[in-house]
Formats: C-alpha cells, sequence, structure tokens
C-alpha cells in the first residue's frame, strides 16, 4: 500500500532516525548533493553496522546504497558507474533474485524500484523482459492504487525507453512492430507492436491520473506523442483517414496535457524528468510519542498524576516526556485513550482491520470533495456496517462526513453544520483546547474538523483569525525544517485555504508565500491534485492587487492562467473543478471578472 493518509507513532529514538532520513531525501529532491552527501555520512556512521546478519542492518545498508547511488547520480554519474551500488542495494533483501523469477518471491515496492533501476543501468539499457516481468508481477500482487502509481508506470517508461531506440532522424524504432530480443516462459519469441505499446503507456498514464501523481508522467505523455504519431503515420500510409483522425485528436489532448505541465515545472525551476525515487522512502504523518503526550497533555489541562493514575507511576511519566525512557506499549495505550486519541500506533483515520474499509473511505472522501453525493451516500451506509462505532475517532470520523453530507444537500446551513462539525471536534478534543496559546498537536480528522468548520464561521471575529493563528504556528515548524513533503497531505488541505482567506484579507504577499510552498512541494513531490487550485490562487491575488493598484510583477495573464487550470483539471480527472474555472473563464469573455 502507498499508506500516504497513515498516522504513525514513534518512540523518541525511532523518530530521530526518521527524521534524520527525511533530511537525505530532501536535500537529493532538492538537487543539493553535497549537503545530501554530508547528511548521509552522519547517518552512515549513526545508524550503519558493519555487520550484514539481521534484516534491520541489510535494510539500513540498503538504504544507505540506494541513496548513495542518488547523491551520485545527482552529481552527474553515469548510471552504468551506479550499476554496482544498486545491485548491491538489491542484494541485501533479495540476494536469490537472478535464481528464481519473480512471481516465485514476495517483493516491496522499494525492491521493484531496485530491479528496475539496475536493469537500466545496464550497457544495453537492460533486458525487455526484465520489465515485462516487473509489470506482470504488479499487475498480480494486488497493489492498492496508490503503491501501484508509484511504481507501475516507472515500469512501463523503463521498458518504453529500452525498445524505442532513438534513429539518425530523431524518430524512434522501426516500423509498427517492435521486436523483443529474448524468449517469453513457453520458449516462444515474444513481439510487441506500437499499439501494445502504447496500452501499456495509456494504462500507466490513467493510473497516475486517477491517483492524482505525476511519477515520470511527463515522459509518459512523451512517449505517448512519440507512439500516436506513429500509429498516425502508419493509418495514414494504409488510408485509413478515419483512424487517423481520431488519434489526432488524442494526440492534442496529449500535446496540451504536456504543455501544460512543462510550463509549470520551467515556471518554478523544478525538472520535469523524474530524476529521483526519494519519494519511495518518504514516510509521513509520523510524530513522537514523547513529544505528543507532553504536548496533548498540556493542551488538555491534565496534570501528571491525574492522567498516569492507575497504569504508571509520576517518574515514568515524567522521565518519557523529558524523552529519557521508551514507554512500553501498555502504557502509551493508556496514555493516548485519556488523551482522546487511538490506541494503535500505525492508523488511518479509521481503526479497523479490514482494508475494504479503508478503500471505501478513500473513495468516500474523493466523492465528497468531487460532490458526487449519491455515490457518497452509500458509501456511508456500506462503511457504517463495518468498523467498529464504539471507538470513539471511528465515530468522529463518520459524523463528519455525515455532516458534510447533509451539508451538500441543503439539510444544513453554514452555522448549523459549523456547530455539528465542533460536536463531532469535542468527541476527542475541545475546541477551546485549539484555541488557546501554546504547542498543539491534532490529529489528521481533528485538523480537518475544524478546517470546516472555519468555513461556516464569521470571516471578521477574533475566532476565526486564532483558528488562522494556531494552523500557522502548527505547520511553522514543517516549513522551517524542510520537513512539509512529510506531512504535504494536511498541509495543502488546511495551508491552501488558510493562504486563500490571507488573500481575501489583502494579504497578498502572505498568501502567496503558502501557494508557492504547495506548488513547489507538489511538484518536486509529483503531486498533481493541488496545482490548478493553488495557481489559481496565485492569479486571483495577482488580479486583486490589479483592482487595488498594488500590482508587481510579474505580471499574470488572466485567461492563460484559468486555460492552464482547466487543462490540469482534465489531466488529474477533476470534473467539478474544472466546471469552475471554465465559469471562470466565460466570465472572463464576458468582461465580468
Amino acid at each position: 500500500m502507498g499508506a500516504e493518509d497513515y498516522e504513525h507513532y514513534l518512540d523518541y529514538r525511532e523518530y530521530a532516525h526518521w527524521e534524520a532520513r527525511q533530511r537525505i531525501l530532501y536535500y537529493i529532491m532538492s538537487e543539493e548533493p553535497e549537503q545530501a552527501a554530508e547528511l548521509l555520512e552522519q547517518y552512515r556512521m549513526t545508524y550503519i553496522k558493519a555487520s550484514r546478519r539481521n534484516v534491520s542492518d541489510r535494510l539500513e545498508w540498503q538504504f544507505y546504497l540506494s541513496m548513495l547511488a542518488q547523491i551520485r547520480l545527482c552529481k552527474g554519474a553515469d548510471r552504468r558507474e551506479l550499476l554496482p551500488l544498486l545491485e548491491e542495494a538489491a542484494r541485501m533483501t533479495i540476494p536469490v533474485l537472478r535464481e528464481k523469477k519473480l512471481e516465485k518471491c514476495v517483493l516491496s515496492i522499494k525492491e521493484l524500484n531496485l530491479i528496475l533501476e539496475s536493469a537500466h543501468a545496464r550497457e544495453d539499457g537492460g533486458c525487455p523482459e526484465d520489465y515485462l516481468a516487473v509489470i506482470d508481477y504488479i499487475d498480480t500482487i494486488g497493489l492498492d492504487g496508490v503503491g501501484r502509481a508509484k511504481i507501475y508506470p516507472k515500469a512501463v517508461y523503463f521498458l518504453g525507453c529500452r525498445l524505442l531506440e532513438k534513429t539518425e532522424d530523431g524518430h524512434c524504432g522501426k516500423g509498427n512492430t517492435i521486436v523483443m530480443q529474448g524468449q517469453d516462459t513457453a520458449g516462444n519469441q515474444r513481439k510487441i507492436t506500437v499499439q501494445q505499446l502504447l496500452r501499456y503507456c495509456n494504462l500507466a498514464v490513467e493510473c497516475l491520473r486517477d491517483h492524482s501523481r505525476m511519477y515520470y508522467l511527463w515522459e509518459l505523455l512523451d512517449m505517448r506523442g512519440q507512439l500516436l504519431g506513429r500509429m498516425i503515420e502508419d493509418f495514414v500510409q494504409r488510408e485509413e483517414y478515419t483512424k487517423a483522425e481520431a488519434l489526432k485528436s488524442v494526440l492534442r489532448e496529449n500535446a496540451e496535457w504536456k504543455e501544460a505541465l512543462e510550463s509549470v515545472y520551467e515556471e518554478f525551476g523544478v525538472r520535469k524528468e523524474t530524476f529521483s525515487y526519494c519519494y519511495l522512502y518518504v514516510e509521513k504523518g509520523v510524530v513522537c510519542i514523547n513529544d505528543i503526550v507532553r504536548i496533548r497533555r498540556r493542551m488538555l489541562g491534565i496534570d501528571r498524576q491525574t492522567l498516569c493514575e492507575g497504569f504508571c507511576d509520576v517518574k515514568t511519566l515524567e522521565r518519557l516526556e523529558n524523552k529519557k525512557t521508551v514507554p512500553q506499549n501498555a502504557i502509551v495505550e493508556g496514555l493516548f485513550d485519556r488523551l482522546g486519541l487511538p490506541r494503535e500506533r500505525w492508523r488511518t483515520e479509521l481503526v479497523t482491520e479490514k482494508p475494504e474499509a479503508r478503500e471505501l473511505m478513500t473513495e468516500l472522501r474523493k466523492c465528497i470533495n468531487d460532490r458526487r453525493m449519491d455515490k457518497a451516500q452509500g458509501l456511508y451506509a456500506r462503511l457504517k456496517e463495518l468498523v467498529p462505532l464504539e471507538i470513539r475517532c471511528n465515530q468522529q470520523t463518520l459524523l463528519h462526513s455525515e455532516i458534510l453530507l447533509r451539508e451538500e444537500q441543503g439539510e444544513l446551513d453554514a452555522q448549523a453544520c459549523c456547530s455539528a462539525l465542533r460536536s463531532a471536534l469535542e468527541l476527542t478534543l475541545p475546541f477551546e483546547a485549539f484555541l488557546k496559546e501554546g504547542e498543539k498537536y491534532l490529529t489528521h480528522e481533528e485538523q480537518s474538523c475544524i478546517n470546516n468548520m472555519m468555513h461556516g464561521m464569521d470571516k471578521g471575529s477574533e475566532e476565526f483569525m486564532l483558528c488562522m493563528k494556531r494552523f500557522e504556528e502548527i505547520y511553522q515548524p514543517f516549513e522551517e525544517n524542510c520537513l512539509i513533503g512529510t506531512v504535504n497531505n494536511m498541509y495543502e488541505f488546511i495551508m491552501r485555504y488558510i493562504g486563500s482567506e490571507w488573500g481575501n484579507l489583502g494579504y497578498f504577499d502572505k498568501s502567496d508565500q503558502y501557494i508557492e510552498n504547495i506548488i513547489d512541494e507538489s511538484l518536486r513531490f509529483r503531486r498533481l491534485s493541488p496545482l490548478p487550485s493553488a495557481l489559481y490562487g496565485r492569479c486571483w491575488n495577482d488580479a486583486a492587487r490589479k483592482r487595488k493598484s498594488l500590482r508587481k510583477e510579474p505580471f499574470y495573464d488572466y485567461k492563460s492562467e484559468l486555460t492552464r487550470c482547466i487543462v490540469l483539471c482534465r489531466l488529474g480527472k477533476k470534473k467539478c473543478h474544472e466546471a469552475f474555472y471554465q465559469k471562470k473563464l466565460c466570465q472572463e469573455d464576458c468582461g465580468d471578472k
């Protein structure tokens, strides 16, 4: 699974270990290899043991070697120079790979990635059968959507790179049939036509579009354009003009998507090519148990004696809060329960052992966001049957969804919705505890409740401004410590709204800063869905400055920006958002911005 919506609770030693990894990943993804190399060497000295006997040691070596290869690539090393590092990294956990067929192995996404990278780094670019074996393996193991999006497009792109070899005139391959060297498992020569490769390419692009990711998306659109062009030429030569014209419309749409991506990447100085696989190693939603217990206890105004009564002594709690002891599971569960937190150390917004429930919750969120309420109602009813409702966080999550559904159907006005959401929030956290000064820790669900409450508040009220301030305080450390990427799901959701409201209040520069953070992180982490709204928010600020005679460079062309938002919405399959930008574009054409 992609596991991007999970919250992970680690003790202070595990958290320090996690943070050290994330900083290395950040500097590689930011193309600052010298800083990354320095941090990786510190990591080696702290966490890497000479011994490779147990699994933990080998996993550490695998991470180290993988990151060393990435850093050397950033410094300009030839891929063939990286081959020994990549093969050694792969052997840390799959030493018998060449002796066994993939279907006989149980492999993680990271291991599949190392197999692909090793093949791609070979002098001949790897055997096509290697890439097809990975594609076939992915099709059989039941990855969730985000997990599949992280590896399937890469396998298809590497396969295409191997098969489509450029000729002197700049065209790829010869004819309409690409003959693979080698044999399939039945001993027959395996052939792939341009049409078959295009089908793989289409499946990879659709996988990315369905899950709003951009791993190798620009490259696949480029490859797809070449394949479509070859098929069109073939149909024209055979005088099948109807088929050629049908493909030309697909080619035009493909070109629009590609150009829109190129323009955003270029504007923000981020490479359009997916040059790093560090996104596979980024672990999101991670928090330190020791910090959370201390912060949450103070938020709720509970003294140590009261909190630990019945299952641990005050000295144990004091040592835990001061990061002088690793807490036992039973103690953590008891403390979390009294602090309004789920007892699990690794969880989504729902506490359930049923994968179906998690999948339904993901789909329910999408339906509510896209205003597909008929389907959302059915998903909600099914969820109520699947999850244990005696657990408070489950009650909160389902009540939150029910309130949003009722509001969308007109049963609740904004004020009533705000009041109902406060009731949902206070199943685990008093709203006043969020408003008061001091450090904060809120679960994703609690943050989401408050964010939606804000939509129904008086925007000029002290309460609303306090909410803005508290959320800024929560996310400021992530901005300062270069860790936005580890919370980007929630950062995009919360700070996009905060930035928009600062724009509405006339603080355009402050609004732009949050917007640019979101765009920059989205491009580096290859996340598609935040781009249209962020680009629109920036353009809206520019137009508002113009109305107030405060306009400064750059000067955005409103119609061009709206058109780009529409294209990106189509690429991300966001029809309801596309309709919003279409309406704005029509108003602009009528002179009623």
